[in-house]
């Protein structure tokens, strides 16, 4: 039996600063502890983006140092907070693949896991895979194709029906799925980036995101309208026609959605020649809510 543990969105600050007033160090902390307790046999750990909120070396640095109490292997990828270029003044190319992406193949007890790099220039958090990125998998998906693979990236890919949520997805998911459906041992999809539990099934894969180390949001909420598509904002950028009236109208919405503090939770992955199970570990349990504050839309 496999076992590994998926951590998210650590959302890591400079010291002694609050990221949308939590203190992201010391829930990481508290992860580690709760792994190192309640999860020692687990093979690896990856943590699926967003590390740095700010994508500063400072932060790479802080949690570089606090991550070392972990117990277990360790792997890592960034997500749209993130900065490649800071991230690896810190880590070098030690989880670089030979692109340098921050992703790689791990191949264990007979499984396969492909964890990719998403992030990409982007406008409001959008995630994409270029063609080197597509090739890669594509490849790392023909080496040995009769392995049972699972998939660990930040972005979503599937929309998860919030219409807020998904502005920022895999800009691409076909671009994916055109690469994925050659390939029938393709078990799960497991992401991070959305800060809320969600399970979906497309082109024959499930697909899991896990609510994170952050802040998360609350279901009641997650569905308010939203009538403007990722691609569509890009060309009023372009074009230069966003202004602060038209921000605040289309931001407008986003007040709705309700921040909560916890549950902060972890995924532990259970997987073997028959099936994968993902289950949620909440290691923080409150559910005070959060005021609102700058996760509102910003250009």
């Amino acid at each position: 039996m496999l076992k590994f543990i998926v951590i998210t969105d650590t959302h890591i600050v400079p010291n002694k600063n609050l990221c949308n007033g939590l203190d992201s160090y010391s829930r990481l902390k508290i992860a580690i502890n709760s792994i190192n307790n309640d999860h020692p046999d687990a093979d690896f750990c990856v943590i699926a983006g967003d590390i740095a909120d700010q994508g500063d070396e400072s932060s790479y640095l802080r949690f570089k140092k606090l991550i070392s109490k972990l117990n277990i292997p360790l792997y890592l990828t960034i997500g749209n907070h993130d900065n490649r270029d800071n991230f690896k003044k810190i880590f070098n190319e030690e989880y670089s693949d030979e692109n340098g992406f921050i992703q790689k193949i791990i191949k264990i007890k007979n499984q396969k896991i492909i964890i990719l790099d998403t992030c990409n220039e982007n406008l409001l958090g959008e995630g994409k895979l270029c063609q080197v990125r597509l090739k890669w998998i594509s490849k790392n998906l023909k080496n040995q194709k009769e392995l049972p693979t699972i998939i660990i990236m930040h972005h979503h890919v599937s929309k998860i029906k919030s219409p807020y949520i998904d502005l920022i997805s895999l800009e691409n998911p076909n671009d994916l799925f055109k690469v994925l459906k050659e390939h029938s041992s393709i078990r799960h999809i497991i992401s991070g980036h959305v800060h809320i539990n969600s399970t979906t099934f497309q082109n024959k894969i499930p697909q899991t995101t896990i609510a994170g180390s952050h802040h998360t949001y609350s279901v009641k909420n997650i569905f308010t309208p939203f009538e403007y598509p990722i691609g569509e904002i890009k060309k009023m950028y372009e074009a230069n026609k966003l202004n602060s009236k038209k921000i605040d109208k289309m931001s407008k919405g986003y007040e709705n959605l309700i921040l909560s503090e916890g549950p902060a939770q972890y995924g532990v992955v259970l997987s073997d020649n028959i099936s994968t199970t993902v289950h949620f570990h909440n290691y923080i349990e409150k559910n005070k809510k959060l005021p609102f504050s700058e996760t509102k839309l910003k250009f």
